[in-house]
């Protein structure tokens, strides 16, 4: 059985007409998005606020090709900082989370299609889990989503060993942050959001 497992495996590697791998890494970005935001704590809880976030990644990749598509799996390691700037006059601005931390792991699961030689164009699902949480008195609890699934896309440019690509990724979840632990009127204090993420990194093949 374990003869016929390995053989079915060595016959799935060959279906490919390419099997590549490689290290990855780059920067993650936004521009500050000015954005709608949910607070529980006030009675009129969607206002705009401006969410900023910021960090970079490093990890590993497989890349499968059959012909001109692929299929490129990646285990990602992402640090992101996360500002919120949500106006004085709504809540005391002593209680807002202005900057804290993030460390995930992110496996992207990209589905492409190389054009014109060089250019590659993808897009698939991206699986979150997030690590730990640097913040004062945060901690990982207070995220009510520590996994998550998004969506990523974007274009890469391969010359010899080295490709860039820039990327956009965006959750099928809201962000939901509790950044208070005390309670106010029996609700907890969450900024909730939904914001986008770009991603410009280079690529070294093996």
């Amino acid at each position: 059985m374990k003869k016929l497992n390995l053989l079915f495996f060595i016959i799935s590697l060959n279906a490919f007409s390419q099997f590549e791998y490689g290290i990855k890494g780059g920067i993650s970005f936004n521009s500050n998005l000015n954005i709608s935001a949910n607070i529980e704590s006030i009675s009129n809880p969607n206002i705009n606020i401006f969410e900023s976030r910021n960090g970079q990644h490093i990890g590993v990749f497989l890349k499968l090709s059959i012909n001109d598509f692929f299929i490129r799996p990646e285990l990602i390691y992402s640090k992101i900082k996360n500002s919120y700037d949500v106006p004085i006059v709504i809540i005391n601005k002593s209680n807002i989370v202005t900057d804290f931390n993030q460390h995930k792991i992110d496996i992207p699961m990209m589905f492409g299609y190389k054009v014109f030689g060089l250019a590659n164009i993808f897009a698939g699902p991206r699986f979150e889990f997030i690590r730990g949480v640097s913040y004062d008195n945060i901690d990982l609890d207070d995220l009510k989503n520590q996994y998550n699934l998004g969506l990523q896309y974007g274009i890469g440019l391969k010359f010899g060993k080295f490709e860039f690509d820039l990327r956009a990724e965006r959750g099928f979840t809201k962000n939901e942050i509790n950044f208070m632990e005390n309670q106010a009127e029996i609700k907890n204090q969450y900024i909730t959001s939904q914001g986008r993420l770009y991603l410009l990194g280079v690529s070294y093949y093996f």
